[in-house]
């Protein structure tokens, strides 16, 4: 009997340190899956909260925004400044003209940006500025941009400066659009497309 007691007993022992074992690699099975998703949601934040500055479409440097609305702002601001830069501001220099528009533009906006450039190429407008040998750089005077509607309606405000054998013309660049949130590429760092986008006045000063 007794030696029948001392096997109940050891397996008793067995069953108990079996289950010791499995209680603490549930534990810490827990106990991971729960820093995981701390970690995980603390890098989505962090990823969230890092934004680029641009030039020009060109990275400079990343910079942290907790407050979404602000990075919007921002982002938005800086996406329609930038592509105004990229598409009016030429040099006679087809190449350059090209690199710009159809490089890094023509990513930041929909099939609206891509009519205008095509209309404006079936103009001879880009092969024009090339012969003539003048410059043009975009002023900005304002960018207002309304966020309680979604896409958000914008409206450029601005001046093409043209500068010819020393001397600068001036002509009125008003445009109009829409912002769509989209999925940032190498192309398009802010991840937003400009859509439907018409220009309302681009005449002589």
């Amino acid at each position: 009997m007794d030696g029948k007691y001392r096997i109940f007993n050891d397996l008793s022992r067995i069953r108990s340190n079996s289950n010791k074992v499995l209680y603490v690699s549930l534990i810490l099975t827990f106990v991971s899956t729960i820093l995981n998703i701390y970690y995980t949601y603390r890098t989505n934040e962090s990823a969230r909260n890092s934004f680029y500055l641009l030039d020009k479409g060109q990275k400079l440097a990343v910079v942290r925004i907790k407050d979404y609305k602000r990075a919007v702002d921002i982002l938005c601001e800086g996406h329609i400044a930038n592509f105004h830069e990229l598409f009016f501001a030429l040099e006679p220099d087809l190449r350059h003209i090209k690199r710009n528009i159809e490089g890094r533009a023509l990513y930041m906006g929909d099939h609206s940006v891509q009519r205008l450039y095509n209309r404006l190429i079936d103009q001879s407008y880009y092969e024009d500025i090339a012969k003539s040998g003048y410059s043009i750089e975009v002023e900005k005077d304002s960018i207002l941009v309304d966020y309680s509607r979604y896409p958000f309606p914008f409206r450029f405000v601005g001046k093409q400066r043209i500068l010819k054998d020393g001397n600068a013309e001036y002509r009125t660049l008003i445009t109009t659009g829409f912002i769509e949130e989209t999925k940032s590429t190498p192309n398009n760092l802010n991840g937003l497309k400009i859509l439907r986008f018409d220009v309302l006045n681009n005449t002589d000063l």
